[in-house]
């Protein structure tokens, strides 16, 4: 029997209670453990799903850090750069003015603006940059939501 259907079955009997649910997330928890520590690619994978069915696509400071933390770029003077050009508090000194769409979080544009820094700093001012950015990740008419959340998990970092 798979884990999942032992708990529909467990919700269709009427046997489910906050408690009862606490107590298998908490089992859940300790076998994620193990997992963690023996496949840390696996529990990573694990983690960012359960996160977007939570909080849907946009990050918190947790992932936003992770994902930036691998950013790694060669900048405009030749120099080989890893992690984040901006801080989140620059950022959001910069784009205040910017519209961003419902749901948008402060992570999602730390993310959102480094990784295309990363990307573009060879061939952009910061201006242009800033601007590119900004239309590629939040004014995109036919993106999803949460386009940069969606764009970063596509990516295959290494280690």
């Amino acid at each position: 029997m798979k884990y999942i259907d032992m708990m529909k079955k467990a919700k269709a009997d009427g046997v489910t209670s906050d408690k009862a649910m606490w107590k298998s997330v908490e089992s859940v928890d300790e076998i994620l453990c193990v997992v963690k520590e023996e496949h840390p690619e696996l529990y990573m994978a694990f983690m960012r799903e359960q996160h977007e069915a939570l909080y849907g696509p946009h990050y918190d400071k947790h992932f936003a850090e992770v994902d930036v933390e691998k950013i790694k770029y060669t900048n405009a003077a030749g120099e080989k750069k890893t992690g984040a050009h901006w801080s989140v508090d620059q950022i959001m000194e910069t784009t205040k003015s910017m519209p961003f769409p419902s749901g948008t979080t402060n992570w999602d544009k730390y993310v959102a603006f480094n990784s295309f820094y990363a990307d573009m700093c060879v061939v952009l001012d910061e201006a242009m940059l800033l601007k590119a950015a900004y239309r590629f990740y939040f004014a995109d008419e036919d993106a999803p939501a949460g386009k940069i959340w969606e764009y970063m998990t596509a990516m295959n970092y290494e280690d």
